[in-house]
């Protein structure tokens, strides 16, 4: 499996079977797992949370990028299909 090792499956299927563990505790290990595998994407997260105004910036730069492009591409496409004036 991608979060458990050997001995945490073992252990799983021993408490299982034995009803010596819980559903919770069964799965605790995995929760444990995906919350280390995605702590260092909540860390960069983090950094625009608390940054907002970096955010904006950078969403405005993007905009202002995606409008030259689409300016560019309508000219290509009026071009192409004989609609230019002036």
């Amino acid at each position: 499996m991608v979060y458990s090792d050997d001995g945490v499956r073992q252990w799983v299927t021993t408490g299982c079977t034995s009803a010596g563990i819980g559903c919770l505790e069964c799965k605790q290990p995995v929760i444990d797992a995906v919350l280390a595998e995605l702590a260092p994407i909540r860390e960069r997260a983090q950094y625009y949370e608390d940054n907002p105004d970096q955010v904006r910036n950078i969403l405005a730069d993007g905009c202002e990028k995606a409008q030259e492009l689409a300016r560019d591409t309508m000219r290509r496409c009026r071009e192409a299909m004989g609609l230019t004036f002036g």
